[in-house]
């Protein structure tokens, strides 16, 4: 009876030992690093541009039957935009001619769902989707008025509580709030290890702090281009 007991035991725990072995060959790490060309959706910008940014970290994928995946990782990314004449606070009686120039550095985790498409013995393309989760750690606010003498130009923090004028304390406070959540498509070529994708980004929710922006509505749109090799 104790030999059947110990027999069952090991039985058990080789079946469990599998199982993990299996599991974990399922995971495959990598890195990546690429541009990123930013934007926002601002309600009250008689001009909205473009800036130029970057991101890089490690990536994770879980493999499923039939050739789908689960996708995240954690990046370290550059966003922001410029917007001219931005009318978006309640101190601001109208829309003086300034250029307000956002920097919006984030870590960011992305859960996407993708499907891989098997073209050769060593080419995939891969389709994703799904939402991601982004907080930002850091970056500041320009403030610019275009129709001054001498360029007069503020700046404070995007995140936290930053003071650009240090004679006018009611305009203490961040520009944007620390979370952002939103959803986004991607397409990626694979070549063996090494991989090449093209995505696009969008906020869902309104990341605007409404203490001093108070009928703004500014919501990141970012389209990113990145390489990365799969360990």
């Amino acid at each position: 009876m104790k030999k059947l007991k110990i027999s069952l035991l090991t039985f058990i725990l080789m079946c469990f030992v599998t199982n993990m072995s299996a599991q974990t060959n399922n995971f495959q790490f990598g890195v990546k690093a690429g541009l990123n060309l930013s934007n926002a959706s601002v309600n009250d910008a008689s001009e909205s541009n473009a800036r130029l940014g970057f991101h890089a970290g490690v990536t994770v994928d879980y493999t499923l039957p039939m050739n789908f995946m689960i996708q995240s990782g954690l990046l370290f990314s550059v966003k922001g935009s410029k917007q001219e004449k931005l009318n978006g606070s309640d101190w601001i009686p109208n829309s003086p001619d300034m250029t307000h120039t956002f920097s919006q550095l984030y870590l960011e985790v992305p859960l996407y769902g993708a499907y891989r498409l098997v073209t050769a013995s060593d080419l995939s393309l891969v389709f994703g989707a799904g939402p991601y989760l982004g907080y930002g750690i850091g970056g500041k606010t320009k403030q610019k008025f275009n129709n001054s003498t001498d360029n007069t130009e503020y700046k404070w923090d995007t995140f936290g509580d930053g003071v650009y004028d240090n004679s006018r304390d009611h305009l203490k406070g961040e520009t944007l709030n620390r979370f952002d959540f939103g959803a986004g498509v991607k397409l990626a070529l694979e070549y063996r290890r090494y991989t090449f994708d093209v995505g696009v980004t969008s906020s869902i929710i309104n990341i605007a702090n409404h203490d001093n922006y108070k009928d703004m509505r500014y919501r990141n749109l970012n389209a990113s281009f990145s390489l990365g090799y799969k360990f």
